[in-house]
């Protein structure tokens, strides 16, 4: 992450950019300079690496690779998955706390095996615990102000076609824990 406030204070922005940024690949150092004052979403890319202003920053990323887009599937018996978030523990427990980002509890008997780990994709929604409704996706990253780095990162764990969480972000309140459910899940993400 680079200041875009800290870098337009410097005498000559362009050579710190070169300096910090020469051993990425990019070439095209005015259309590196011209990042501090285009929109925010505005990228540009070497052969390894992305440049994408976002908002306060210059975000220095490396590219996407195409086997990190491909969805995974988690069997009833796997209790341990590696995800580019980090691990995802899953385990039977008969008494639960209250949910958060990390690590959150669910009702067995609502999923049905295997789930899938994903990527997001326009149109997906979801119920967020602790509201009324439906939320697309795509708005409920706006309301929690991701950049598109942190857009294209998010993982979401899904039972069929449904979300059961926005993996570190949010639990959808369709698979919550009642005073019915007979078997508790607790998934947690550890860096």
């Amino acid at each position: 992450f680079l200041s875009i406030a800290q870098l337009n204070e410097l005498s000559d922005p362009k050579v710190y950019l070169f300096q910090l940024l020469k051993d990425y690949g990019f070439t095209e150092w005015n259309d590196v300079t011209e990042l501090l004052s285009a929109q925010s979403g505005k990228q540009i890319f070497s052969k390894t690496n992305r440049l994408l202003k976002d908002r306060d920053f210059l975000i220095l990323t490396q590219n996407i690779s195409e086997e990190e887009i491909n969805p995974f599937f988690i069997s009833e018996s796997d209790s341990v998955v590696n995800t580019s978030l980090g691990k995802l523990t899953i385990e039977p427990t008969e008494k639960f706390n209250v949910s958060d980002d990390f690590e959150i509890y669910v009702d067995k008997d609502l999923l049905n095996f295997p789930l899938t780990v994903r990527k997001w994709e326009k149109g997906d929604y979801f119920y967020p615990f602790g509201l009324k409704g439906k939320k697309k996706l795509s708005k409920f990253f706006k309301d929690e102000k991701l950049s598109l780095i942190e857009k294209e990162s998010a993982l979401l764990l899904c039972s069929g076609n449904d979300v059961i969480w926005v993996v570190g972000r949010r639990v959808d309140d369709r698979f919550k824990v009642t005073s019915s459910t007979k078997n508790i899940l607790k998934m947690s993400l550890k860096e």
